[in-house]
């Protein structure tokens, strides 16, 4: 019978999405089902008893006084017949009713086993789910059979939308035998079920966002599937710590910057809504910090201090950058060897990129504040950028090709910057240029208006310093690219990492004891750290030098690529020559 239901619910599931039918067959069997089961229910087991041990038991007869978290008595007064100082005086001290029954704070104890059970389940779905789904990529990678799928007629995001509902099926299963204990344990502790489901809603966007990682990762190439796999996960399991830590981090509940709307993608960040709408006192719950989400300003606006509104919020972001994965991942699994991203996505990405991240730079009108605010956010635009030209940057034969395809229309100068501009074959390095400058100009009037006082000019200067720099990085990789070294990937990353390192180990160690090399900071990602030292002679030498540079490098690019355009099209032509 039980064969017979599930047989049907599989077969309904594959006239859906033929690639659900595919996962689903071969994983939700009555032995997978049956070991699963049995896991849900002892698991829930051991959280009862363990949680049930927390209670307060029977005294102990050789002391006087007995404390718990869970109880909400007073200590009784001394011998001298006066109480303690109230600083000294426990709020959980136990005490029984005329039956002999503890006085116990129960919805503090519901709300413990249901924070408990999310914080848990949070970790176990995103770290398992994506380490599934690598696994799963790399083996049919491996296999071929990922070559066999991209010739099937269905479309990527089928195939795509069967692989994440299918691959953690029974992961999906534990969790649906979860929810009935979870969804009682936050009535009791008299959370709203509207906030429940909204928390189930969070969850949902979480897991597709670093699901759509999972796969966007799988569709990388390696042979090492096991480490593979484990490193995504690992690294997955680090940025969920990580995340945590942010909002559990010291009184303030964050950091109340740029660096705090990292911590939105933690999809237990919204715990902290549900803890609040029990009204109990926050010193009960230290783990939850309120200000963690009430204390956070967006644009000046304390959007997050209102539970929907910040909910909201948080289903904006992942929706946003689910949606930018989800393009990158129809293009790495069609086209393996094209770029991640065509410059018009990269174009939107970049500009929701900082107007989502502006807005936390505004958490305070100290203009000191502000400043780091802004040091913060340039660090965080350096890592953004890292990742957009990996996204945006061609291969070497990519632009080998696109080279003897422009070399037949030279004569069409307009037609070769808008190919520069838009085309996804052509070098990124005007793109990543185009990118900078919808990030200065959109911040640039937020440092006319922001109360900056006497650091508006170091961040303005600063500002246009680092986008700079990053864009010669860019052209720098591109260039390193077009190497006949196999390993010109690896090449390029390694002298990267010497070119951004190097002057930053220099300006912290050595530049601030040598006036000489003081204005290192110049030469690095980071140029605002300098302060007022941005409009000094150094750093309009560097900011000259670099231009030079980018024009250098550039016109050195622009001679290779028609180098290689040429011998292409001679290459072409002999091979008809010597066939004909």
């Amino acid at each position: 019978m039980i064969t017979t239901i599930l047989n049907q619910f599989v077969d309904k599931a594959g006239a859906f999405n033929p690639q659900l039918f595919r996962e689903l067959k071969s994983r939700l069997t009555i032995r997978n089902l049956a070991l699963v089961s049995g896991v849900a229910i002892l698991g829930q087991m051991a959280f009862i008893f363990f949680f049930s041990t927390l209670l307060p038991v029977a005294k102990d007869p050789d002391y006087k006084d007995y404390y718990n978290r869970y109880c909400l008595g007073s200590p009784p007064p001394n011998r001298e017949g006066y109480q303690q100082p109230h600083s000294y005086i426990p709020d959980n001290y136990c005490v029984q009713d005329f039956l002999g029954n503890w006085i116990v704070n129960w919805r503090l104890w519901w709300l413990d086993f249901f924070t408990t059970l999310s914080v848990i389940g949070i970790a176990i779905l995103l770290v398992v789910g994506t380490y599934l789904l690598v696994t799963d990529l790399t083996k049919e990678e491996t296999r071929g059979t990922l070559n066999f799928i991209r010739l099937s007629p269905q479309s990527a995001e089928t195939i795509f939308l069967g692989k994440l509902l299918g691959v953690p099926s029974l992961l999906y299963v534990l969790t649906v035998l979860t929810i009935p204990l979870h969804l009682i344990t936050g009535l009791m502790a008299g959370i709203p079920l509207g906030l429940i489901v909204a928390f189930y809603g969070v969850l949902i966007a979480g897991c597709a966002f670093f699901f759509h990682i999972a796969l966007l990762m799988g569709l990388v190439q390696s042979k090492a599937i096991a480490v593979q796999s484990f490193v995504v996960s690992g690294s997955l399991l680090f940025f969920l710590f990580l995340l945590m830590s942010i909002t559990l981090w010291g009184e303030g509940g964050g950091f109340h910057s740029s660096l705090d709307w990292i911590s939105f993608f933690y999809p237990g960040k919204i715990l902290v809504y549900l803890a609040q709408a029990t009204y109990l006192p926050f010193k009960t719950v230290s783990y939850l910090k309120e200000s963690s989400l009430t204390g956070l300003r967006w644009y000046g606006q304390p959007i997050f201090a209102h539970a929907w509104s910040g909910i909201t919020f948080i289903l904006f972001n992942y929706g946003i950058w689910t949606y930018a994965l989800t393009r990158a991942i129809n293009r790495r699994f069609r086209r393996p060897h094209s770029v991640w991203l065509n410059k018009k996505q990269g174009y939107g990405l970049t500009l929701g990129f900082i107007v989502i991240n502006l807005g936390f730079v505004a958490q305070s009108t100290n203009a000191s504040r502000l400043y780091q605010n802004f040091i913060v956010l340039q660090i965080i635009l350096f890592v953004f950028f890292a990742i957009l030209t990996l996204a945006l940057s061609p291969q070497r034969q990519t632009l080998q090709d696109w080279s003897r395809y422009r070399h037949q229309f030279h004569d069409n100068p307009r037609s070769g910057i808008q190919d520069l501009i838009w085309g996804e074959k052509s070098p990124s390095t005007i793109a990543i240029a185009i990118n900078a400058a919808i990030v200065f100009l959109y911040t640039l009037p937020a440092i006319i208006i922001f109360p900056l006082n006497s650091h508006r000019f170091a961040v303005l200067g600063g500002l246009l310093l680092g986008l700079t720099m990053i864009t010669l990085y860019s052209l720098i990789f591109q260039e390193l690219l077009l190497l006949k070294n196999s390993r010109r990937f690896i090449t390029a990353i390694a002298c990267l990492s010497v070119l951004i390192l190097v002057p930053m180990i220099a300006a912290i160690f050595v530049g601030g004891r040598f006036s000489v090399i003081s204005s290192l900071w110049f030469a690095t990602f980071i140029p605002m750290v300098a302060g007022e030292r941005i409009f000094s002679l150094g750093a309009g030498i560097a900011l000259l030098g670099q231009w030079i540079t980018i024009f250098l490098i550039g016109g050195k690019m622009t001679h290779q690529l028609k180098q290689l355009g040429n011998s292409e099209m001679k290459r072409l032509m002999l091979g008809r020559a010597e066939k004909s």
